[in-house]
């Protein structure tokens, strides 16, 4: 019998939404003191509290295959576990990073031969970047495409992350034999730009998000409240970061956002 979905996400991740939890799953895992149930406001979470018993049950219950899906590919492991490709943790373990070299050697030389560059996310530790460089984060591909800092005293490597940026992509930035001295984000300045930015910050500390000086202009002239339509504040977002302060204060004195294409790149890194 194939495991639900979010008995899959509850295993993993240790909680899950009640909303996607079958009732008469919980009520069982509820009695067996298994699981408890957490309200935050209006929202209802079902959290393990004895994740080793949890397993057990779910093996019980749903027992897998002869194959361990711990031994295959991210997706064929996925689908052994759910009958889906793409229900588990992670789709890929290994996604291409695409980026431009501005500077000298190698990777300037094929920059500017072919425009852009990319490796696999497992190869990064392995790119011939000196001791001295500065990494710039784009969300979005317009602007990525615009980037130019040929002419900076330092060289820099700006890199695409895309719209939904891979966790896959996010843990390789980390991988660099010789990590950036300095790390700046630009993406869209709505909730979920914000949020790639913190979890880009999870994983490098000294990241900082790049504000324009003319942002409450921008946001008076062209911020959008079709932006916000399908997105939520995330619970994990911490404002606490000056940068995320004031874009945070523009998002709801307007109640909109703002996409990044309408701000300049940022003049330096």
């Amino acid at each position: 019998m194939k495991r639900p979905t979010w008995l899959i996400s509850l295993l993993e991740k240790g909680a899950v939404a009640h909303s996607a939890a079958d009732r008469r799953i919980v009520d069982e895992l509820l009695t067996l003191g298994i699981i408890g149930l957490k309200s935050t406001g209006l929202r209802q979470t079902v959290s393990a509290i004895d994740p080793a018993q949890l397993r057990l049950w779910v093996e019980a219950r749903y027992p897998l295959p002869a194959i361990d899906p711990d031994t295959l590919p991210s997706r064929v492991g996925n689908i052994v576990r759910s009958g889906s490709s793409k229900t588990g943790h992670s789709s890929h373990a290994v996604l291409p990073l695409h980026f431009k070299w501005f500077g000298h050697g190698p990777l300037a030389r094929m920059t500017s031969a072919y425009g852009m560059m990319a490796v696999l996310t497992d190869r990064v530790p392995h790119l011939p970047v000196p001791d001295r460089w500065r990494l710039l984060t784009i969300e979005n591909w317009e602007p990525f495409h615009r980037s130019d800092y040929a002419g900076a005293p330092i060289p820099v490597m700006a890199v695409y992350l895309g719209g939904n940026v891979s966790d896959t992509v996010i843990e390789a930035l980390k991988g660099f034999r010789n990590p950036p001295e300095a790390v700046l984000h630009f993406g869209d300045y709505d909730w979920d730009g914000l949020y790639i930015f913190q979890r880009l910050n999870t994983a490098l500390p000294s990241a900082r998000l790049y504000v324009p000086p003319d942002i409450e202009a921008l946001f008076a002239q062209f911020g959008s409240r079709r932006l916000l339509e399908r997105q939520k504040r995330k619970t994990g977002l911490d404002p606490a970061g000056p940068e995320c302060r004031r874009i945070i204060t523009q998002i709801e004195q307007h109640n909109a956002g703002l996409e990044q294409e309408i701000v300049a790149l940022p003049p330096t890194i």
